[in-house]
């Protein structure tokens, strides 16, 4: 029997069970609130908000509107202006013009985003959200970026949180959250199409529609991108698959008006994606990516007698595929993930002074990997999580507000599958629970109507992944007597067994952090100075030797298995000027600085303190007149020393470098604009890091709207 087929007939069976679920306890809630009293339902209107308020908005921290510098967390809100502006069709390059945030690249498609001096592969720190759904996939506490189903012509803002939040936004947002907010069905028309073509023979189209009524509102967005490697040079030791890079996506959000105090929301998506990805699992292994994900769910908003309430619901599946990583028969191995979420939550005030929200969450998660010769499997792991959580926001004053919120997260960890006897572990060791408190409080004093200051403290967790926890992957060189193997080419050392700690802590973040903010009429700017300082205890790596060993066949393996293996501490801050002149010229000069020092085995291991330039300059200029757009970015990056395996973990040194990215837009019409833009204008090829140099690169879009 083909353990492959197995596993998926059951992961199927499991996706119905787990979909009838979610099915009955939304019809259930639906038909309860049906009969409840005559409260007007809300949902967010951002534009209504950004006009009344002047200026962006969020209601992502609190539940309340908030303006960024009004937010308890460092905050900054990306303007649907400044997407279009940065010439980019992807989120990673437009993330990077904020100061604090480091991008990493290492393919054409591929990018990681670190905060504030945590710059790493498969970066497990940073939340990750689309319209309060989270795409952070849980197989290796990691985004793929190049999947998110989401039309960058369709993003209204995008709200980035620097610091530890999981009190305000949930258990993965350790040390930030990326919070993307696509338009309204209800509130907005957005109809828009895009096609670009570009270097590295780049082709997307992308197209979003939306239908509005009496009853409500519906949004489709499809879109599709195909192109070519990076055809440059890598580090000795690596073999470059060349896989090119494609994406293909299909979205659908819906709201439905069920009478004046009720709405229900829908969602539907469905994405693949594929490419070349360079640091698997920590290890330095090169492999071609393919991933597949999809996603339903519903929720309801009621605006009744005790407050705002709002059901959110939703089930994420995510296969995960190396193509150029194969098991000993040669066939591809497959990371399966799935994630049901239900989460329920008040939103209400006491007095006009005192706002609440109250939340409950549940989460299921199950994990399989799948492909590998051994039989049985190695382990399959399933979760039931459960959280509650409290925000208070008091307005002390009309100057002085204070925010406090705590989380209480319980897990369940359990083993479903067989294991294969002689293994580091045993099913009992993975059956056991894990609770971890997180909180944030934040002081937010405005003495004037230019000058705002906030001040505040977070805790927040990363809990271990399924990789972590029980990953077990047998490499034996593809040969089918890995013993011989070795014996003929010594090169190739012992064969190695991959095994999951179940007993590994949870990665504990504790932030503290400082910023000031000063609107300057005069020059038509803001001006913003931050400071932070923060611990990470108990940081998890991937694979660290033990002195164990496993026996098949009488084939003795070395076990690597990951390990809590220290701490790190973080400290700095960025300081930034913003503006825009109603003449049009616009800018934007930022400054981060960040230092970070590794504890025990951290710097042997992972070498945070070497992989995040110590400083980075950025500054953006832009020049409106009549129908012409002119934008221009120029950064400043230091020098980083960033471990890569090859096969060993090395540092690899990368000098420090300037990079210069622009666009030009003109409109044709009211409804059709042109854009001429560009990535690296200044470098034909660029080694930014130990990952294969970044080429240049130059496209022209077409974006028309109706």
């Amino acid at each position: 029997m083909n353990p492959m087929s197995t596993s998926s007939d059951k992961l199927r069976a499991k996706v119905v069970i787990k979909s009838w679920q979610m099915l009955y306890f939304i019809c259930a809630s639906v038909m309860v609130l049906g009969h409840a009293g005559d409260s007007r339902a809300e949902t967010m209107d951002y534009g209504s908000l950004q006009s009344l308020y002047g200026e962006p908005v969020t209601t992502s921290a609190t539940g309340t509107p908030q303006r960024a510098n009004d937010s308890p967390a460092n905050l900054t809100i990306i303007t649907a202006d400044e997407i279009r502006q940065s010439g980019s069709r992807n989120i990673p390059e437009i993330l990077s013009r904020v100061p604090g945030l480091d991008v990493l690249q290492s393919s054409n498609n591929v990018f990681d985003v670190g905060v504030r001096g945590y710059q790493q592969p498969f970066q497990s720190r940073l939340l990750v959200l689309v319209d309060g759904r989270q795409v952070f996939i849980d197989d290796y506490s990691r985004t793929i970026w190049e999947n998110i189903p989401v039309n960058v012509d369709d993003i209204r803002q995008i709200e980035i949180v620097k610091g530890a939040a999981s009190a305000l936004y949930g258990s993965n947002a350790a040390g930030g959250v990326i919070n993307i907010v696509t338009y309204s069905p209800l509130y907005d028309d957005n109809n828009v199409a895009n096609v670009t073509v570009g270097t590295q023979r780049t082709v997307t189209g992308e197209g979003t529609a939306t239908y509005k009524g009496d009853w409500g509102g519906t949004k489709t967005s499809i879109g599709g991108l195909t192109a070519e490697q990076f055809n440059t040079r890598r580090l000795a030791g690596y073999d470059a698959p060349g896989e090119d890079p494609f994406h293909g996506y299909i979205s659908n959000n819906s709201i439905f008006k069920l009478g004046a105090n009720l709405l229900l929301s829908t969602e539907f998506n469905y994405s693949v994606s594929g490419g070349t990805t360079d640091d698997f699992i920590d290890n330095g292994q090169s492999a071609g990516q393919t991933t597949t994900t999809y996603s339903f769910g519903a929720g309801f908003t009621w605006d009744s007698a005790i407050g705002q309430i709002t059901n959110n619901n939703y089930y994420n599946h995510s296969f995960v595929q190396l193509n150029e990583a194969p098991t000993d028969e040669g066939t591809p191995y497959g990371l399966t993930t799935n994630l049901l979420v239900s989460q329920l939550q008040d939103q209400f005030k006491i007095g006009s002074n005192n706002s609440f929200r109250t939340a409950f969450e549940y989460r299921y998660k199950d994990f399989h990997n799948e492909g590998f010769q051994f039989a049985p499997q190695s382990p399959a792991l399933s979760e039931n999580d459960f959280a509650v959580s409290g925000t208070w926001l008091n307005q002390i004053t009309s100057e002085l507000s204070w925010t406090n919120a705590a989380r209480l997260d319980y897990q369940e960890l359990a083993e479903t599958g067989q294991l294969l006897p002689g293994v580091l572990y045993s099913p009992s060791d993975y059956n056991h629970n894990i609770r971890a408190i997180t909180a944030n409080s934040d002081i937010v004093y405005k003495p004037t109507d230019v000058d705002s200051f906030r001040a505040g403290y977070g805790r927040g967790v990363q809990m271990p992944s399924f990789l972590q926890y029980g990953f077990a992957q047998f490499y034996s060189f593809g040969y089918p007597n890995p013993v011989a193997a070795a014996a003929a080419d010594p090169s190739l050392g012992t064969p190695v067994d991959y095994e999951g700690n179940p007993y590994l802590k949870p990665t504990y973040v504790q932030d503290y952090s400082a910023d000031y903010d000063r609107k300057i009429d005069d020059i038509f700017s803001h001006i913003k100075f931050s400071v932070y300082y923060e611990l990470n205890q108990d940081i998890v790596e991937a694979f660290v030797p033990s002195a164990a060993t496993f026996t098949y066949n009488g084939q003795p393996y070395l076990i690597y298995t990951p390990a809590n293996i220290g701490d790190s501490i973080g400290w700095g801050g960025e300081i930034e000027i913003k503006g825009n002149h109603p003449s049009g010229y616009r800018w934007d000069a930022s400054y981060s600085y960040s230092r970070v020092a590794d504890q025990g085995s951290v710097g042997d291991f992972i070498d945070y303190q070497g992989s995040a330039p110590m400083h980075h300059l950025r500054l953006l200029l832009g020049y409106s007149t009549g129908s012409w757009e002119f934008d221009l970015n120029g950064q400043l990056v230091t020098s980083t020393n960033m471990l890569r395996g090859t096969p060993s973990e090395i540092p690899v040194a990368t000098g420090g470098y300037e990079t210069l990215s622009g666009r030009i837009g003109y409109k044709l019409t009211d409804k059709l604009t042109a854009a001429l833009s560009g990535m690296n204008l200044n470098n034909n090829t660029l080694m930014a890091s130990p990952y294969p140099a970044v080429q240049r690169q130059i496209f022209l879009s077409l974006t028309g709207k109706l």
